[in-house]
């Protein structure tokens, strides 16, 4: 505390002692520094005043100079009013002129022009002392160069000026007083070259811009004289640079003249003269060197260095992590813009012709991959998903919403847009014109013509790495900036249905891993490791590329053109075959296991085991809006790259559960090393512990608000996640069964708790008729009355008496139940479902006709469908596989593959169609579709004004497209989605995402396969005096070992209430397979099967016990005779 003693002003402390005389070292050098300090900033001054003084001087004495010089102009031109006819006059005057001339003297503009008038009147006179080497030549181009300048004034007269630039810059002009060729180019290359490096074309530009009248639109007429006289003077520096180029090699001077051109004209915004009138002027001009321009702007790009000398560039590093590739920055940014892209673009219209020799070729691919990053600095395309796509909208409950965690979901492969829609929405920067001249590339790129030429050269350039290269590059910016760009674009459309080039690029692919070997890039993503040197950059847009194209072919293939099977081709011998599959079976498998370990490796780099540290953090603040732009473009590449592998990974899996050309455990990894110890940890479904975890970027830094909702998840957990949300076939099938069977057990426990084997604990109650089976379920299991269907359910049977029915619901009766009550909703006469020509059921089309809320009943035969599967109950329930599909996968839309499973005469009409080699047109086909219901036939159509459209060979595949899917999708779309509504209420559909459709059949109903009897043997338990060596045990299994598979399956479902073996053997029998002895042997075997207890009375011989065994599993008994 301090004490206040009334003083509030501080005083001035007094120094009685008087001042030291005294100064120690540090005092004395800092003083004598100042000193220094002192007289140097003085020397500065003085500097600074004499350097101010001689330019002032300079610049009285310049303009005192040149108003003499303008007074002698005037007297000496005075005298000379008749005309100048001595040389020494007219050097006289020139030489005057080019020293005071003027912009901001009025009076010189018109001393000028009457210099010019003088000349223009015998220039023979000056042109034959212009040589090479003369001072005459000398004075002559600068009075040229204020002529330019002088067309830049408003207020005088422009025809002498431009008269004096035509007459002296125009070969034909200047021929006919230079007869010599040599000498007369000579002259133009110093003229031009003196002219260009004063800025020529800046000047024509401005010029252009500011006296040219406004254009709507464009033209090939220019709007004035003065346009079409300034677009010669554009011209003409051109025609002489191909003029001294002719030999094949470019000098000085053509690539001075190109790379000013380059920088002042195309590269630049494109204002209306220039985009309108000037540049497709250019593209119709014949003699315009285009070539030149190509091979100066390729010589450019070659020169920023060695680093760049292939397809990519320095500003695309696709490293992420900070790693740097060691590049050189003194790139040409401000040549390679979005201005020049364009200008090239519009400027080869009329050259694509002269393109197909290969260097040439190369060259402009190449110098249009160089340019098409500046794309990605467009707002994100905002196109809606397509059918095949790998970024497929999910369906939700209905057509027009959408789902309402999408952005909550785990960024893995389908779902990994977030950083990619950040990316391309910040693009505020763009100016309209800039955006504009990027689009309008875009669209360009992909015209018809463009397009068909490109491939057509694809053919004797295949081998060519570099074009391979070029090619793959733009195509994967294309992708980048639209992730659909394979169906909006007509050059990665046609690409991906040109099998030769998805060939070369896979086997470029190949080829570079096999010359770098372990330090390939691809070998190190696919253990991964982040790849540290520049060959990452070619890879990955070579890898993205044939996935995405790769991709969209395998959908449009048949099996047939997939697999050259004999087999198949007797079956499907009326299609005229085309095979446009790029690859042999040999090559897929090998193929698959390459992009497997690629995929595995993804994962790993997409979510990093490394923290922040110091060091990031001083990176990050030290880090501009550029960097993040970078650092963000870095992480949607590789996004993206992760979505395509695991994209054409899927299609290549799907395809073997159709074919099964790979071999037994192709598909399963190994060295994958998941949870298992804990599988609840793996929250397959939306979870809030997984917002926040974003792809390709190192851990966060917890807070607090991650706490919140339990630990935070790890990283092997979300690599965990990922694969089996994208990749599950990669885990082997018993271990996803245990999965969802751990899953489903920690669901039970939170639900129904641990009571439950004591029949205790919250449990639904419900009386039902054998008689009216379905009706009583349906009332008293709506979602009104039982919300939720996970609880413990306590069933009682009325028989057709009226009477309730023996027995106490140990989990037995209930399983009977529910097993009775599937069977009696998917059965074909209620109406529901209907039944394919393999007899496997699918939703009814037409049961509206039969249901008015049919929707809700669907909503309702999904739970017990889900209900079935968390019970683990299986259940004979053959469903179709594009139903299965709908059911399993994560969209329930499915492709014109699955049709085969509905109507396989209706596909393969539609594949005899797809191949016919006639006219289509003459089948008087069109986009519509007869719909049968109850007796009564309608037309429906395909597409708005279907009737009025026929199909012809040019729209037959769309036509296809739309009949496939309004069969399989349009038809059932709304009793899907309310069967997959209703499954999702009891069991999360998110863990069936981990199961194929035909996984999925097993687990509804079981495998297909024998029953074994040593597994069975192994884990049954007995009870009373039974033993495993007890004379009616060994009979037992003896009696056993004689039945056939059938009879198997009695005995099994007589005691389990299930015919079909558990997925993973007889040790996941809950309860264990029980065998008592009942005592007596008068009486027949009963079983109890809510504690799958089989009473067997103590049988002596073998004919005794095989007789009342199957008495009693054929008899079909209920469990009042138990």
């Amino acid at each position: 505390m301090f004490g206040f003693d009334g003083e509030y002003r501080r005083r001035p402390v007094q120094s009685l002692g008087g001042a030291s005389h005294t100064c120690d070292r540090d005092t004395v050098i800092r003083k004598a520094a100042l000193e220094r300090q002192k007289r140097n900033e003085l020397r500065q001054k003085e500097n600074g005043a004499v350097v101010l003084q001689s330019y002032a001087r300079s610049f009285i004495h310049r303009q005192r100079r040149k108003r003499a010089e303008r007074e002698v102009f005037d007297i000496y031109l005075m005298g000379h009013k008749d005309g100048i006819v001595e040389d020494e006059s007219l050097t006289f005057l020139l030489r005057r002129l080019n020293f005071f001339y003027s912009i901001r003297e009025a009076k010189d503009s018109e001393r000028l022009i009457e210099v010019c008038q003088q000349i223009l009147r015998q220039p023979a006179r000056l042109l034959q002392h212009s040589s090479p080497d003369s001072l005459w030549l000398l004075r002559l181009c600068k009075l040229l160069d204020t002529c330019l300048l002088q067309l830049s004034l408003s207020h005088t007269a422009q025809a002498i000026p431009l008269r004096m630039l035509e007459t002296f810059t125009t070969v034909s002009s200047v021929q006919q007083y230079m007869k010599d060729e040599a000498v007369l180019f000579q002259y133009m290359e110093r003229v031009f070259g003196f002219l260009i490096a004063r800025n020529y074309f800046v000047r024509l530009r401005r010029l252009l811009d500011d006296k040219c009248p406004p254009l709507d639109g464009e033209t090939l007429h220019a709007p004035s004289p003065l346009a079409e006289a300034l677009l010669q003077l554009l011209l003409r520096p051109l025609e002489v640079a191909k003029r001294a180029s002719a030999g094949g090699q470019m000098s000085s001077m053509s690539m001075a003249v190109c790379r000013n051109f380059t920088r002042d004209i195309l590269a630049t915004p494109h204002t209306d003269p220039l985009r309108y009138f000037v540049l497709p002027c250019f593209a119709l001009n014949v003699d315009f060197p285009f070539d030149l321009l190509m091979r100066s702007l390729y010589d450019a790009l070659e020169s920023a260095g060695p680093a760049e000398s292939d397809s990519t560039s320095s500003r695309r590093s696709f490293l992420f992590y900070g790693v740097e590739t060691g590049h050189k920055t003194t790139r040409m940014d401000s040549i390679f813009s979005s201005f020049l892209l364009n200008s090239l673009m519009v400027l080869d219209r009329r050259q694509l012709a002269t393109l197909h020799q290969s260097p040439l070729l190369v060259i402009y691919v190449r110098l249009i991959a160089e340019m098409m990053p500046n794309i990605l600095q467009l707002p994100k395309s905002t196109l809606r998903g397509h059918a095949n796509a790998p970024h497929r909208h999910r369906d939700g409950d209905d057509d027009s919403e959408e789902s309402e965690d999408e952005d909550e979901e785990l960024p893995a492969a389908r779902t990994l847009d977030y950083d990619m829609e950040q990316t391309c929405r910040t693009s505020g920067e763009l100016s309209v014109k800039e955006r504009e001249c990027l689009l309008e590339s875009i669209a360009i790129l992909n015209e018809t013509e463009r397009v068909d030429f490109i491939v057509q050269q694809l053919d004797p350039h295949i081998e060519n790495t570099h074009l391979i290269y070029a090619l793959c590059e733009i195509c994967h910016n294309l992708m980048i900036y639209n992730k659909h760009a394979v169906f909006e674009y007509k050059l990665l459309y046609t690409l991906a249905f040109t099998p030769k080039f998805i060939r070369a690029v896979w086997f470029k692919l190949a080829a570079e891993s096999t010359q770098l070997g372990f330090s390939a890039p691809l070998t190190l993503i696919s253990k991964g490791v982040v790849p540290k040197h520049q060959g990452v950059d070619r890879t990955i847009p070579l890898l993205a590329t044939f996935c995405m194209l790769f991709g969209r072919l395998l959908p449009t293939l048949h099996d047939v053109e997939f697999v050259e099977n004999k087999l198949l081709l007797q079956v499907h011998s009326t299609i005229n075959h085309v095979r446009l599959m790029p690859f042999s079976i040999a090559e897929i498998i090998q193929m698959s296991k390459t992009l497997k370990d690629i995929s595995m490796g993804l994962v790993e780099l997409a979510f990093p085991e490394t923290r922040s540290n110091l060091a990031n953090y001083r990176k990050v603040l030290g880090h501009t809006e550029a960097d993040d732009k970078k650092l963000r473009h870095q992480k949607q590449i590789w996004a993206n790259l992760l979505n395509v592998v695991v994209f054409v990974l899927n299609q290549i899996h799907t395809r073997d559960l159709r074919l099964g050309f790979c071999p037994e455990d192709h598909w399963t990894v190994t060295r994958l090393d998941l949870p298992l110890d804990r599988p609840t940890d793996l929250p397959l479904t939306h979870s809030s512990r997984l917002r926040g975890i974003r792809p390709f970027q190192p851990i966060r830094d917890f807070t607090r608000e991650d706490f919140e909702n339990g630990p935070p998840m790890s990283t092997k957990q979300i690599r965990s996640i990922t694969i089996l949300r994208e990749i599950p076939f990669v885990v082997p099938f018993n271990k996803r069964v245990s999965i969802l069977q751990s899953l489903v057990a920690a669901s039970k426990m939170r639900v129904q708790g641990n009571m439950q084997a004591f029949l205790q604990g919250p449990s639904v109650l419900i009386t039902v008729r054998r008689s009216h089976l379905y009706e009583d379920a349906y009332d008293k299991l709506r979602p009104d009355n039982e919300p939720d269907l996970r609880f413990k359910f306590r069933i009682q049977f009325v028989s057709s008496l009226g009477l309730d029915e023996a027995g106490i619901d140990g989990g037995g009766v209930f399983r009977e139940f529910l097993s009775e009550l599937i069977k009696t909703a998917f059965d074909p006469n209620r109406g529901f479902f209907m039944v394919t020509t393999d007899n496997k059921l699918y939703p009814n089309p037409n049961v509206a006709d039969l249901f008015e809320d049919y929707e809700k009943h669907y909503y309702f035969i999904g739970r017990i469908l889900g209900k079935s599967i968390y019970e683990n109950l299986l259940v004979e329930l053959p469903l179709a596989e594009f139903f299965l599909t709908k059911l399993a996968g994560k969209y329930s839309d499915v492709d014109i593959h699955q049709l085969a499973s509905l109507d396989p005469e209706l596909y393969r009409n539609l594949l005899y169609l797809k191949d016919y080699s006639g006219d289509v047109s003459e089948l008087n086909l069109d986009f519509t579709v007869a719909s049968s219901s109850l007796g009564q036939t309608q037309i429906v159509e395909l597409k708005p004004q279907g009737q009025s459209i026929p199909v012809t060979n040019s729209n037959r595949i769309e036509y296809l497209q739309l009949i496939a899917d309004y069969k399989l999708n349009v038809q059932i779309r709304r009793h899907c989605n309310a069967f997959r509504k209703g499954l999702s209420n009891v069991l999360p559909i998110e863990w069936l995402y981990m199961f194929s459709n035909k996984e999925l059949q097993i687990l509804i109903s079981g495998a297909e396969i024998p029953i074994d009897l040593e597994d069975l043997k192994k884990h049954c338990e007995y009870g009373g005096e039974f033993s495993p060596e007890h004379p009616s045990i060994v009979t037992f299994w003896e009696v056993l070992e004689g039945f056939d598979d059938m009879q198997r399956r009695q005995l099994l479902k007589f005691v389990t209430s299930c015919s079909r073996p558990p997925l993973l053997g007889f040790k996941d029998l809950d309860p264990p397979f029980f065998i008592q002895n009942t005592g007596d042997m008068e009486r027949l075997p009963t079983a109890s099967t809510c504690t799958n207890l089989l009473k067997l009375p103590p049988f002596k011989t073998v004919e005794q016990m095989r007789e009342k065994l199957l008495y009693a599993i054929q008899s079909g008994a209920g469990f009042e005779l138990s």
